[in-house]
């Protein structure tokens, strides 16, 4: 579920096999056993187990550069220890160690010393023997450049943490919001997890937080316990408009893989999550999903065979006798030979916010935008990216947006954050969507919800611009509107009169009229006449 890739074990193994052997003064069988143990924790992916090994082998021999190496890699993957690895990583290329040198550009990367990386990738590129082509080297050269040209062109964003009462000192991340911005779900490896289960580096399992917004704080974070959190790793993909339907990450038994599901929320309690589709999970690896405004179409992450490289996004319909359509792939104006990957999208039915490491980026996952130009025919627009500082040299990804296209939440790990990743607030100085939405209730004269059908004609014109329907349960309807326009809204449900009205847009994006926003619909004299007999 986190971002970060995991190096497949025999790649790491090779490029540990393909270090220069160096001299080993002062070691015995013992060193060498101990320096065997700590290359296969390496391997494995323990690095804090792993880097208290190497520590304890660099003063037997401090000119063996090899332990100052792996030792440095360990580093990079633990919190708070990149200053350490980049003194060990310069070590090593005054050694005249290759990939210490391409190594140590990426972490001056991460620490926005974009000449000094620059440098080192060129010195890096005129090596021998070295492990990384020279397209990988281009790319990573044009990422240092444009990471370099956005922070001197800021666009006008306020991004705040969202503070002690959300994020930990351990990673926080993943965050889903309703429409309204009111209901938070995120997931967090800080410890108190379902079971106490730790994994091999002594993190805690992931498990699903909850938080709710009451004017402009939030409330402390809580676990939300059973059913959505269970024994393994449980992390929050999506979450409907209405906030009623979560789509969930759950590792499947022996912790070597995992699966999306799919909760309802009734009563006021989550009910047991539900494996979803095949459509959706496959042998691959299936991370993030997004449902649609209108439940009908989910879009989601996979790196199953057949897509344009690493994670790619899809999108499958639901067909007019129930069932899922097939996969769709969203195609090579999305997706890349890289990752795509958490995709979210708006409640306007039409604009796709996602993370990618393979469009034009800063470094690490970007968050981007991409608009539907054609639902049919599967056509998106340039992915737009969305600029920094909501974008960084680090990961920068799961990004939600609220109903007015103004303020949003999303993780990502910087240095005024708490710990790892950690969730913050966005707030744009204008809206970042084409078009408006608009939402309200349709109630009765009691206040009861109405499950009604909305109509929606240009006033100029009379051209229709959309048809919507009012949830059942809680009355809510959403309106997907151009801004600056004014519609006629035709109401209508059995039982009850029509109401007919006008919703004028005003101004720029976002700001509405006095119109269209609570309904209140009047029975019919019938429906009142039958309701009175005995």
């Amino acid at each position: 579920m986190m971002p970060m890739r995991v190096p497949h074990l025999l790649l790491l193994m090779g490029l540990l096999g393909a270090l220069p052997a160096s001299a080993q003064r002062n070691y015995k069988r013992a060193h060498n056993t101990m320096l065997d143990d700590a290359k296969f924790l390496l391997a494995e992916g323990q690095y804090l187990e792993a880097s208290k090994i190497y520590r304890r082998l660099l003063p037997v021999d401090t000119s063996f550069i090899e332990v100052y190496y792996e030792l440095a890699q360990c580093e990079l993957k633990l919190p708070g220890q990149e200053a350490q690895a980049v003194e060990h990583l310069r070590k090593c290329v005054a050694a005249g160690h290759v990939e210490a040198a391409y190594q140590l550009a990426l972490a001056e990367h991460r620490r926005s010393r974009f000449d000094e990386e620059l440098a080192l990738l060129d010195r890096y590129k005129a090596m021998t023997g070295r492990l990384v082509d020279d397209a990988e080297v281009d790319r990573r050269m044009a990422m240092a450049r444009t990471a370099r040209e956005m922070v001197t062109q800021p666009v006008d964003v306020r991004i705040r943490n969202l503070g002690a009462l959300v994020n930990s000192p351990e990673a926080d991340y993943a965050p889903v919001l309703n429409a309204e911005g009111t209901m938070l779900y995120f997931t967090s490896r800080r410890e108190g997890s379902t079971g106490s289960q730790h994994d091999p580096s002594g993190r805690a399992y992931e498990d699903i937080y909850h938080a709710r917004r009451v004017d402009d704080q939030w409330t402390n974070a809580v676990n939300v316990g059973l059913p959505l959190n269970s024994y393994g790793h449980d992390a929050t993909v999506g979450l409907s408009a209405d906030g009623g339907t979560m789509i969930i990450y759950r590792t499947i038994e022996g912790m070597e893989g995992g699966d999306l599901y799919e909760t309802r929320r009734m009563g006021g309690r989550w009910q047991n999550p539900v494996l979803m589709t095949e459509r959706i999970n496959s042998t691959g690896h299936e991370p993030s999903a997004t449902l649609s405004p209108d439940g009908n179409e989910i879009y989601f992450t996979s790196d199953r065979p057949g897509g344009f490289g690493g994670r790619d996004l899809y999108r499958i319909r639901r067909l007019p006798n129930g069932e899922w359509s097939l996969p769709l792939n969203l195609g090579p104006a999305v997706n890349t030979p890289f990752d795509e990957d958490a995709p979210f999208l708006h409640s306007d039915g039409i604009t796709l916010f996602f993370s990618s490491n393979g469009h034009r980026t800063m470094g690490g996952y970007d968050i981007f935008k991409a608009v539907q130009a054609d639902r049919d025919n599967n056509a998106w627009s340039e992915p737009e990216n969305m600029g920094f500082p909501l974008n960084t040299v680090n990961d920068d990804i799961y990004f939600c947006l609220s109903e007015d296209g103004r303020t949003g939440v999303f993780s990502s790990e910087r240095p005024e954050g708490l710990g790892g990743q950690d969730i913050y607030a966005v707030e744009f100085g204008t809206s970042r969507l084409e078009q408006v939405v608009v939402c309200g209730l349709v109630t009765d004269a009691s206040d009861e919800p109405v499950r009604a059908r909305i109509t929606l004609e240009e006033q100029e014109g009379g051209a229709e611009a959309g048809i919507y329907n009012s949830h059942p349960v809680t009355g809510r309807y959403v309106l997907v509107v151009r801004p600056g326009q004014a519609y006629r809204m035709k109401v209508e449900a059995p039982g009850f009169e029509t109401c007919t009205s006008v919703l004028r847009m005003r101004g720029g994006a976002g700001e509405l009229g006095e119109a269209g926003l609570d309904i209140q619909l009047t029975r019919s004299e019938h429906t009142a006449r039958n309701q009175g007999r005995p």
